[in-house]
């Protein structure tokens, strides 16, 4: 969304009115707002950057300020958004089961996504990858605890054929493991699949495994009332 905003130069303290395209979302909160704009500062431009916009904005609903940082298209005649900061990346939701059956899983999962929603694509690939070897030992753990060093010392794809015996349960942690080992290496191997594919496969894992979990506290239920 554009907006006019009065803005102070670096060089000399002069004050001009340019438009701006703000942020349309406050990255501390999430929610979507058209921010207050408290204080604009342009950077001028130089042998390496175009000028660079910094504005202080305010949040009414979290009741928090952020700067986001604006670029000069000369195009149109208009800074557009290019950041904001502090970023911070709401929680995805799991269940209740799973953050008791794998608590590890939950918080690398949680920063894993918050990488990515800075920007840090590089990297957050791999946090996804050690999120899967955390939720399929510990699921294998629960089904097994008598094999838990077997489990705990294997590598993720042993634990996956010998520990995992549900074929549903075994293509999503085979197919995740193998995405996840192309954010890990050198040379990818499956070109056309990437981040956005291994998240889904993990969610996909995640939700079969509540499913399970959940039809296990339904069983307890039953026998509980069929004993009384």
């Amino acid at each position: 969304m554009n907006k006019s905003v009065t803005i102070y130069h670096s060089s000399d303290n002069s004050k001009t009115t340019e438009t701006v395209d703000v942020i349309s979302f406050c990255p501390r909160c999430g929610i979507s707002l058209l921010p207050e704009t408290i204080y604009g500062f342009l950077v001028e431009e130089t042998d390496e950057c175009k000028n660079r916009l910094y504005l202080l904005n305010f949040c009414a609903h979290c009741e928090e300020g952020f700067i986001s940082r604006h670029i000069y298209d000369d195009t149109d005649d208009i800074y557009i958004h290019d950041s904001s900061a502090p970023m911070c990346c709401p929680n995805t939701y799991f269940s209740d089961n799973i953050k008791k059956l794998s608590s590890n899983f939950v918080k690398i999962f949680n920063d894993s996504s918050l990488a990515e929603t800075i920007g840090l694509t590089s990297i957050c690939g791999m946090g996804y990858r050690k999120s899967l070897e955390f939720l399929i030992k510990d699921y294998a753990i629960s089904r097994q605890p008598q094999n838990t060093k077997n489990i705990s010392s294997a590598s993720l794809s042993q634990c996956i054929e010998q520990y995992i015996s549900d074929d549903r349960l075994k293509a999503l942690a085979k197919a995740s493991a193998w995405l996840g080992n192309d954010e890990t290496h050198y040379t990818k191997k499956h070109v056309n699949y990437g981040i956005h594919e291994l998240k889904a496969f993990i969610t996909a894992l995640v939700t079969f495994i509540d499913a399970e979990l959940a039809c296990q506290d339904a069983e307890t239920l039953l026998l509980s009332k069929a004993s009384t």
